[in-house]
């Protein structure tokens, strides 16, 4: 797993935390707009308070929070032990697959010209990767 991918799971346990917060305001919001929606007499005789138990008891968030914690903990070291990988992507991967490749051909007896245009590269570079591994 490169560091890429590890960044993302990151991205998205936070993003599932964001949510997760959302969604305990909206219902704790629907239990406070229930209690808004009562006829207007009720109303003014007793003031609607705010409920005194949350929706979702606090030990349970904290839970909830401490196993999201303990998750993103786990991916960071993850990323850390990965060594870095090169994506196929990546303009550094595609040069050493070009120069690796432009080497075979030379070691085959390609001539410059040929490894220049196969591999990509200045025919310069071509003509030095055919001096140095052509075959004698």
């Amino acid at each position: 797993m490169n560091a890429a991918i590890g960044y993302v799971l990151i991205a998205l346990a936070i993003l599932n935390l964001v949510g997760l917060l959302f969604l305990f305001r909206r219902i704790g919001g629907t239990a406070q707009t229930a209690s808004r929606k009562e006829p207007a007499a009720t109303v003014a005789t007793a003031p609607a308070q705010a409920p005194s138990e949350p929706a979702i008891p606090a030990d349970a968030l904290a839970n909830m929070l401490r196993r999201l914690d303990h998750r993103l903990g786990d991916i960071e070291d993850q990323v850390r032990r990965q060594p870095a990988v090169t994506v196929a992507s990546e303009p550094g991967a595609t040069n050493d697959r070009a120069l690796a490749l432009a080497q075979r051909l030379a070691r085959q007896g390609a001539t410059p010209q040929n490894i220049a245009e196969t591999c990509g590269i200045s025919m310069t570079e071509a003509e030095l990767l055919h001096r140095l591994h052509a075959p004698r």
